[in-house]
């Protein structure tokens, strides 16, 4: 009921039961202008109700659509029940060709594992470490295969430069060019909210230390944290990734910069720490009082990186509700 202010609103898969509360019948209702205690404004409150929201979830969560995977029967299926919805509503199609879809390709990398490896060289010797055991990496999107021989292996704290909220990591990281960088997921629990999840993101991380000339990036998590699942790690990392591919087939995602990208279990952090000047647990624990840390690691890593690339042909659904400002409805609000 938003187009009540006079914008156009642009819905998206994600607010079907919403959207589903602004009306039912196939014809658009008579817009104007209205306050937020209007009647139109009310009844479609009322009309969000229980049953509605319940109906949406058990259909896009029902098994029949196998979790909904992106290329799949599954989620076709999905988009086929969006599109009926939001047909019955009688909102307008904002997609490609006059319907509601948007054709969005992808590329899927996922890594061919037992032609991928990596190993941990310390004093003691080399370690080779365990694919879905002791580590896991990240499919390689613009490449079949890359590598990184015996690189020297710096720690770089939560990896987050954010000097302007008083924190840096790569304050006294020094040089790190040709080194491979590892860093703690998740960002200094002192960062405001909003900040701490910009800088949470491994994009923004990976960005960071290609800048500063790493060739490879290392993740790892604190031992007490409650989000560290292991075992849903690596069912995860099972499906690849995606990137989205523009018009020339080129993935959005991937830096030429950077040869390979591992996340530790606990056990290949051990490893990874081996003879260090400073041990894991007093890593962590400066970490959660949020102390930037940066120094080398006594190791080097080698990283082999196969990856299986796959085109996908996948979709958005986009529909519109006008608003009737003369001026206002020109604009518009996406969700």
């Amino acid at each position: 009921m938003l187009s009540h202010f006079g914008w156009r609103i642009v819905i998206g898969i994600a607010l079907l039961a919403l959207a589903s509360a602004c009306g039912g019948s196939g014809a658009a209702p008579e817009r104007s202008r209205a306050g937020l205690d209007g009647p139109d404004v009310r009844a479609a409150l009322n009309a969000i109700g229980a049953d509605r929201i319940r109906q949406h979830m058990a259909t896009l969560a029902d098994d029949a659509l196998e979790g909904r995977g992106l290329g799949t029967p599954g989620y076709e299926g999905a988009l086929r029940y969006v599109e009926t919805t939001l047909k019955s509503l009688g909102v307008e199609p904002a997609g490609e060709g006059g319907g509601f879809r948007q054709r969005v390709p992808l590329r899927n990398s996922t890594v061919v594992e037992d032609a991928s490896s990596m190993k941990v060289t310390s004093r003691a010797g080399a370690k080779t470490l365990a694919y879905g055991v002791d580590y896991l990496l990240g499919g390689d999107h613009l490449r079949e295969q890359v590598t990184v021989e015996n690189a020297p292996v710096a720690f770089v704290g939560y990896g987050v430069s954010a000097p302007a909220l008083g924190y840096d990591d790569y304050a006294s990281a020094g040089s790190l060019e040709g080194k491979v960088v590892a860093y703690l997921s998740g960002a200094p629990p002192s960062l405001p909210s909003n900040e701490r999840a910009y800088f949470s993101s491994g994009a923004v991380k990976d960005a960071e230390a290609v800048k500063r000339g790493a060739i490879g990036t290392i993740s790892f998590t604190s031992p007490d944290d409650p989000r560290f699942r292991w075992d849903v790690s690596v069912a995860t990392s099972k499906q690849g990734g995606y990137a989205w591919v523009d018009a020339q087939g080129n993935p959005n995602r991937g830096d030429p910069a950077l040869r390979g990208s591992a996340s530790l279990n606990h056990s290949g952090v051990a490893a990874l720490f081996a003879g260090a000047p400073t041990p894991a647990a007093d890593v962590f624990a400066a970490a959660a009082k949020s102390t930037p840390q940066a120094f080398p690691l006594a190791t080097r890593v080698s990283l082999v990186t196969k990856s299986t690339h796959t085109d996908v042909e996948s979709a958005n659904l986009v529909a519109r509700l006008e608003g009737s400002d003369p001026a206002l409805k020109n604009e518009h609000v996406v969700y």
